[in-house]
């Protein structure tokens, strides 16, 4: 009977454990097989496409049993990847990557499966990599390049100055410059830098919390139409250029929605964290919205933000007011 039972329980916990890889591979089977459902714009050759858009932490976030994060454990489909773009070039065969998030291994296979590649050999890497800042969320990904996993060899990496020089001054990172995985770029600030024939990108510095870099927002431009890409600033008031203005010159913006509102972190100072409130955003962009030429799209959204609940009251007045919130897989031709 002993003897029985022992077998018992050594076949019920193999059984456990293969539910639980059953719902591992379920997780990237689901992100990779995520429909393109919401695409904008006439399609061309040149595509960004919507890697993640939750704010560094992710969604659930770590050790956080918010309503949220609850959620997010128990359903996957309400989870988020961290914010990242892939910029692709249809015709190229080529993607890079806008932002290297600690999620870089799954968003790497959703950018690489949009394009159909035939999948062999071991070193399938973008090429290239665009960073905004040196917050964890946006460039810690670059691990993944090193020598302990892909071991890339001088992957464009495109960044500020400021962002050169502490990834060259600070370990582990500086490693990777050493062993040539990466090879610094440094385009110039306010001009237009070409990726390939059909795609450019044009840097610009916007305000934040610069603890050890600078900050960066990106338009990308296509064959057709550009995209404005902010997830991160201090207020639209700090920075020395119009938003109002920044968004009429482009097609499609993503733009900065960490927090719906100051309701989201009782007992925090969220001027000290530093991005404007989604509330704030909608009546600031307003006139924008109304005149239909610019879509408008929040992303990096913390774990607590109240319009990640699709059927939420925060989440209607975002669509109300002629604004959408960015979801994994949607496409924005360019």
């Amino acid at each position: 009977m002993e003897k029985k039972m022992k077998r018992r329980d050594f076949f019920n916990s193999c059984l456990g454990g293969l539910a639980g890889i059953n719902i591992f591979f379920s997780s990237g089977k689901h992100r990779l097989s995520l429909k393109d459902s919401n695409k904008e714009g006439e399609e061309t050759n040149v595509l960004v496409k919507v890697l993640g858009t939750a704010q560094d932490g992710g969604l659930p976030q770590i050790g956080c049993y918010c309503k949220n994060c609850l959620r997010a454990r128990e359903d996957q489909r309400f989870s988020r990847l961290i914010s990242s773009l892939a910029i692709i070039d249809l015709g190229e065969k080529k993607f890079f990557i806008l932002d290297a998030t600690p999620d870089i291994r799954i968003q790497s296979d959703i950018a690489f499966n949009r394009l159909a590649l035939r999948k062999q050999g071991r070193k399938n890497s973008p090429h290239g990599v665009l960073l905004t800042h040196a917050h964890i969320g946006h460039y810690t990904g670059l691990m993944f390049y090193g020598y302990e996993a892909m071991s890339t060899h001088k992957l464009p990496v495109h960044c500020s100055s400021r962002m050169k020089s502490f990834l060259s001054s600070n370990g582990p990172w500086s490693q990777l410059v050493r062993l040539e995985n990466i090879s610094i770029h440094t385009p110039s600030l306010e001009k237009e830098f070409l990726l390939t024939p059909r795609i450019s990108f044009t840097p610009f510095l916007v305000p934040h919390r610069n603890e050890y870099t600078d900050t960066l927002g990106f338009i990308i431009s296509g064959e057709k139409r550009k995209l404005l890409y902010v997830p991160d600033i201090q207020s639209w008031e700090a920075w020395s250029r119009s938003i109002v203005e920044e968004n009429r010159k482009s097609d499609v913006a993503l733009l900065d929605g960490t927090f719906y509102s100051s309701e989201e972190l009782p007992g925090r100072d969220l001027s000290k964290i530093g991005h404007p409130f989604i509330k704030t955003s909608l009546e600031t962009l307003k006139n924008v919205a109304d005149e239909g030429k610019t879509k408008i799209y929040f992303t990096h959204l913390n774990h607590t933000n109240l319009a990640l609940d699709p059927e939420g009251e925060a989440r209607k007045e975002v669509g109300e007011k002629g604004f959408g919130i960015a979801s994994e897989g949607m496409e924005f031709f360019l």
